[in-house]
């Protein structure tokens, strides 16, 4: 059973939305459940282990779940707990999934330290800040 770190349930429950996420929204939907901004290093990381659990889809610069990422997810957004409990019931969803096992790996050659620099000033301009 693989077991996922909380920067990992973190970005999983960022990316939750209907339709997929880009990289602002992912850095709000973040901050919104953490107060914090993920670095290059948590997102590629953690978008690494969801893909190769079959949990996300990548394409074109969007993450989307999967039938099986939102399953796990809505299990995990159904458990107890206000806002900031949400990534440690993710990962408790997460944690007692059976996941598929993908073996090719995800593009993520969005994810540089120029875009997410980028993304979080667009992210800042979405939040009139």
């Amino acid at each position: 059973m693989e077991k996922f770190n909380f920067a990992t349930a973190w970005i999983f429950a960022s990316v939750t939305a209907d339709g997929g996420v880009d990289l602002p929204l992912l850095i709000g939907a973040a901050d919104s459940l953490n107060h914090a901004i993920p670095t290059v290093g948590e997102i590629t990381r953690s978008l690494k282990a969801l893909y190769r659990c079959g949990l996300v889809d990548i394409r074109d610069g969007r993450i989307l779940l999967t039938p099986h990422g939102r399953a796990v997810a809505d299990d995990g957004f159904a458990r107890r707990g206000g806002r900031f409990s949400i990534p440690d019931n993710i990962r408790k969803s997460l944690d007692t999934a059976n996941h598929p096992s993908v073996d090719s790996e995800p593009d993520l050659s969005f994810v540089t330290d120029e875009t997410v620099s980028a993304a979080f000033q667009e992210y800042r301009k979405m939040l009139g800040t």
